[in-house]
C-alpha cells in the first residue's frame, strides 16, 4: 500500500492506494480518514486500483483556512479533479458519512463519472431533510451538528489528548474489538496535526436548523430528482447518528438501488463488520 499526494483544486490531498485496474475511490467521514477503508483496500486491490482519500482538512491532506474552503461545491470539485488527475474518466465510488454527503452530491452532478455508488450510513440528501422535518428522533440525533458549529465543540475535542474524539471513535472500537493498538495510534496521529478545526468547518457550513432551512427539499443543491446509476446501501441499524427511516422511500430518488442492513453494526460497518461488508460489495459489483 503506497502513500501519495495529488494536487487538485489548489491544494494537495493525501491518499493511500493499492492495485491496478479500474478506479475504486473511497471517501471517509468525520472524524475518520483514509485508514477506515483498510479492510476494503486490501480486499479489492487485486481487481481494482483502490484509492482512499484523506478529504481536505483531514490527516495529511492540506488544511486551507476559511469556511469557504469547505463548501459543498468545493468538496465536489475536489473529487472530480481527483478522478481526472489519477487518469480516469469514471470510478466505482465508495462513501461514508460526510464522504457520503459529498458522494451523493457528486453522483447527481456528474453521473457520468460514477459507474456504481456504494454508500455506508450517509443518508440521501432528500430523505435526510425529510427526516429532519418530520422525525423527532432524527432531530434529536442531529443536535450534535448544531453544537459542532460552536467553539466549545473544538475545545472539547482537543482537550486532554483528544478525549472527546477518543470517546466517540476509539473507545467503542477498542471495546468491541475492531480497533487494534496500531489503529488507535493511527487515529491519534491523524488528529495531532491541526485537523480538528478543519474537520468542524464542514459542519459550520451546514444550514439545517431554522424553519427556512428545513423547508428546503435537499441537504445539498441537487439539480435532478432521480439518480439512475446502480447504488448499494450498506447500513448499520444501530447508528445513533442517522435513523433507519432515512432509507424509507429512497427508491423514489434512486430506482436502481439495493439495501443491505446490518442489525448489529453501528455507524461504521466497514470496519465493524468488514467481511460481511466486503461480501455485500462483491455481490453488488458482480451483478
Amino acid at each position: 500500500m503506497s502513500k501519495q499526494y495529488i494536487n487538485v483544486n489548489g491544494i494537495n490531498l493525501h491518499y493511500i492506494s493499492k492495485g491496478q485496474g479500474e478506479l475504486m475511490l473511497f471517501l471517509h467521514g468525520f472524524p475518520d480518514f483514509s485508514h477506515i477503508w483498510r479492510h476494503q483496500i486490501d480486499e479489492f486491490s487485486n481487481d481494482f486500483h483502490t484509492v482512499a482519500l484523506d478529504l481536505r482538512g483531514y490527516n495529511l491532506s492540506e488544511k486551507p483556512s476559511g469556511l469557504e474552503s469547505y463548501e459543498i461545491d468545493v468538496l465536489v470539485e475536489d473529487i472530480r479533479q481527483v478522478i481526472e488527475g489519477l487518469g480516469y474518466s469514471s470510478c466505482t465510488l465508495v462513501v461514508h458519512d460526510w464522504g457520503a454527503g459529498i458522494g451523493w452530491t457528486f453522483a447527481y452532478r456528474y453521473p457520468e463519472y460514477v459507474q456504481k455508488l456504494i454508500a455506508f450510513n450517509g443518508p440521501h440528501p432528500y430523505t435526510f431533510m425529510r427526516e429532519l422535518r418530520t422525525n423527532k428522533n432524527q432531530q434529536k440525533a442531529s443536535e450534535y451538528m448544531k453544537w459542532f458549529q460552536k467553539q466549545e465543540a473544538q475545545d472539547y475535542m482537543e482537550r486532554d489528548n483528544f478525549s472527546g474524539l477518543r470517546k466517540l471513535v476509539i473507545d467503542p472500537g477498542v471495546k468491541k474489538g475492531y480497533l487494534t493498538a496500531d489503529d488507535v495510534q493511527a487515529y491519534m496521529n491523524s488528529w495531532e496535526n491541526g485537523s480538528v478545526l478543519s474537520m468542524l468547518s464542514y459542519y459550520r457550513n451546514l444550514k439545517i436548523f431554522t424553519e427556512e432551512d428545513l423547508r428546503r427539499k435537499s441537504l445539498f443543491p441537487l439539480e435532478e430528482e432521480v439518480l439512475n446509476i446502480p447504488v448499494q446501501i450498506i447500513w448499520g441499524n444501530q447508528d445513533p447518528t442517522f435513523m433507519p427511516e432515512n432509507l424509507d422511500g429512497i427508491e423514489e430518488y434512486v430506482p436502481n438501488i439495493s439495501v443491505h442492513r446490518l442489525a448489529e453494526a453501528s455507524h461504521a460497518p466497514q470496519h465493524e463488520k468488514p467481511q460481511e461488508v466486503n461480501n455485500v460489495m462483491w455481490n453488488f459489483l458482480n451483478k
